[in-house]
């Protein structure tokens, strides 16, 4: 097995969790799971409640496409950007248990990668093996800065195509290759596998004639890496402005770096200013100053 590379000293390092615990889960030893061999199953992480409320809305609010691609022959549907077309999840973004989770495997200047609400259809084809964190050309050993969950809606069966992963390959160096053996995540509705955005994974063939299997899928990121979707673009200013604050920090509107012209992105969010108020012409600084002109 290859040597994981140590994690960075820097204020992105994953945050300790050992001895957290929140609603009664134990945080800390979820992510030091995901640490060692790439994944964690947590059960019962939505209640049937919760999820029979967010399946309604996404099935009558949200468009979906049918999706081609990794093997699939399209008898999956996919639904992406869920932010700009439904507030029927927000609370889930926000719950404490999923944050805490996220803090500690890629820390806590985080931000929202991707939204995905799919259903892997009767006769739909084995996805082929891939790692999502592959779209960034950074080399391997690398510190994680990709954190994934999918939370099932429908119980995951073998035969209704669970999700396929490779335990511990999120420490591999070699190029994917699809004739590893894979374990199948067979999970009840209203429970979560999170992995490490390394590991091989798959989703698999639905081999039933009349069981489909939707899932609500959420990815994070490190805030400094630009997310497949561009949230900043793809959800429109006025949905933004009525998000809780946190929300608002996790799909972009963070103050990394010096922000908007030394403001904080929430503010220019709110009042459109983007020069800062303080901003001067450079006379304006010499005369202050008591500075003769150059010219």
């Amino acid at each position: 097995m290859d040597n994981l590379a140590q994690p960075l000293a820097t204020p992105f390092a994953p945050l300790n969790q050992a001895g957290v615990t929140i609603e009664g889960l134990d945080i800390g030893r979820v992510v030091n799971t995901i640490h060692d061999q790439g994944y964690a199953i947590v059960e019962d992480f939505l209640s049937q409640d919760d999820v029979s409320s967010i399946r309604h809305a996404f099935n009558t609010e949200v468009p979906i496409t049918a999706l081609n691609g990794l093997g699939a022959i399209g008898r999956s549907w996919r639904a992406h950007n869920l932010l700009a077309k439904t507030r029927a999840a927000d609370h889930v973004f926000l719950d404490a248990r999923l944050r805490a989770i996220v803090d500690g495997v890629i820390g806590k200047y985080n931000q929202v990668n991707i939204t995905t609400l799919f259903n892997t259809l009767p006769g739909e084809s084995k996805q082929q093996l891939h790692q999502d964190d592959g779209l960034w050309p950074i080399p391997r050993p690398h510190p994680t800065f990709l954190c994934n969950a999918l939370i099932a809606f429908d119980d995951f069966t073998i035969e209704n195509g669970a999700t396929h992963l490779v335990p511990y390959s999120h420490t591999w160096t070699r190029p994917v290759d699809q004739s590893v053996d894979t374990i199948q995540v067979e999970m009840k509705s209203g429970s979560v596998v999170f992995w490490d955005g390394g590991m091989w994974h798959a989703g698999g063939a639905n081999v039933t004639e009349d069981v489909e299997r939707m899932g609500f899928f959420i990815s994070h990121q490190i805030s400094y890496l630009r997310p497949q979707e561009v949230q900043t673009l793809a959800i429109p200013r006025e949905v933004v402005k009525a998000m809780p604050h946190k929300l608002q920090r996790l799909v972009g509107y963070h103050p990394f770096g010096i922000g908007i012209d030394g403001r904080d992105p929430i503010d220019v969010l709110d009042d459109d200013v983007v020069v800062n108020l303080d901003a001067h012409p450079a006379d304006y600084w010499r005369e202050a100053l008591g500075l003769r002109s150059p010219e």
